[in-house]
């Protein structure tokens, strides 16, 4: 009983985890949402569910991130009149930064592969 307790325990936390290809590559994790983010050639960027939709809840504006097989990301920006957000390091890059995002926190286009 106890050992099916914490095997479900585990199982949950794994679903719930930013995409690990991100995670190998140094991306940091957001744990609001599920998302690996970062900063790419000097734009914020993030782990987004595009064609992961269509087998998965996404859950539109929330932004929430499943695991994926297809490690899906975006250009993310934090107001409408910018095409993307500038950075230097990852850390700059998530959705808590109210600087960088003083509105929201959305992909600038669709999810690329």
């Amino acid at each position: 009983m106890i050992k099916s307790v914490l095997l479900t325990l585990v199982l949950a936390m794994l679903v719930e985890a930013c995409h690990d290809k991100f995670m190998r590559n140094g991306a940091s994790c957001y744990s609001g949402n599920n998302c690996a983010f970062g900063c790419h050639k000097g734009k914020c960027w993030s782990q987004c569910d595009g064609a992961c939709c269509l087998t998965s809840n996404c859950i539109g504006a929330n932004m929430k991130c499943s695991d994926c097989v297809l490690p899906e990301w975006c250009y993310v920006v934090g107001n409408s009149y910018d095409s993307y957000t500038s950075c230097t390091e990852d850390k700059e890059c998530g959705p808590y930064n109210k600087i960088k995002f003083p509105y929201f926190y959305k992909c600038s286009g669709g999810c690329s592969v």
